[in-house]
């Protein structure tokens, strides 16, 4: 009795934590989306009318759709490069395992800023990429494509995030027993059988996991596509910052925010779904029951 006592009172100031520094703002954000600007002063008068502007504006829909489908995109272009490099370094690399991970988590290390800089150097005009195809005699003039366009910015954002699909890939594959992919084999499947009978399913959740991961982070990410996206570089998200750091219409910024959040809070729901519908989420419900 005394320690459960002790172990409340411990865990007070984390949910105290939790409480002001988390659910506390988001609170504030979705009663001010109830609310309506008026010149420069703001009517605390609740109202649905954001949310109904949101749904019939055209540009935002668009804004929305465009977001979340670059962090679909990225989140699918990283499952097809990670899951092999994770099935590489989990069944392959025995000794230098971790220093395979530390060198995946290296770009990590360095500040988004100097990672989109770096980029900067690499496609501009007079970069690298342009100089050295140009000095070999592969193009004329340099690519403009290749910076300020809606490529650079997916090259960049999947860079950026391959290092969280290949982490959640691998811890899969650390846990996928070898045994069933010989017992596959020996049963006389093929490679594509076992891949799709065994391997995936098992998996899957390492790979729902990764892709929600690289999913939001892809959405909730400014710096890239303002740096290298050009025209296109425009998201959901600018826009909310314009919204609330220039046009000062917290109210409609905060009911875009809640909107985003709504369909995040789905896609983790559907995230959710999949994983426990999975062979190893049946296999980790059976064994707590």
């Amino acid at each position: 009795m005394a320690r459960s006592r002790t172990g409340f009172w411990l865990s007070v100031p984390v949910y105290a934590a939790v409480v002001a520094l988390c659910v506390a703002p988001l609170l504030i954000l979705l009663a001010y989306s109830f609310f309506q600007v008026s010149f420069v002063a703001v009517l605390k008068e609740p109202t649905l009318k954001n949310y109904v502007r949101i749904l019939g504006s055209e540009t935002y829909r668009w804004l929305i759709l465009k977001t979340f489908g670059s962090g679909l995109m990225v989140a699918a272009i990283t499952a097809v490069i990670g899951y092999p490099v994770a099935w590489f370094i989990a069944k392959r690399v025995v000794a230098a395992k971790s220093a395979f991970l530390t060198l995946l988590l290296v770009p990590l290390y360095t500040g988004d800023l100097v990672r989109i800089f770096a980029w900067r150097m690499l496609l501009g005009a007079e970069g690298v990429i342009n100089t050295f195809l140009m000095a070999i005699g592969v193009i004329r003039e340099p690519i403009g494509a290749l910076l300020f366009s809606s490529l650079a910015t997916h090259i960049v954002l999947t860079y950026n995030y391959l290092p969280f699909m290949v982490l959640g890939l691998w811890l899969a594959f650390e846990a996928l027993d070898d045994r069933l992919v010989e017992a596959a084999a020996d049963l006389g499947a093929g490679a594509t059988s076992t891949f799709r009978r065994v391997t995936l399913p098992l998996t899957l959740p390492g790979l729902v996991a990764g892709s929600l991961m690289v999913f939001v982070m892809v959405v909730g990410d400014y710096l890239t596509p303002q740096l290298l996206g050009g025209a296109s570089g425009v998201t959901i998200i600018s826009a909310i910052n314009d919204l609330f750091g220039t046009a000062f219409d917290w109210p409609l910024g905060s009911a875009i925010a809640w909107t985003m959040l709504a369909i995040l809070a789905l896609a983790f729901a559907g995230a959710a779904i999949v994983i426990s519908r999975s062979s190893l989420g049946k296999a980790l419900a059976a064994g707590e029951a």
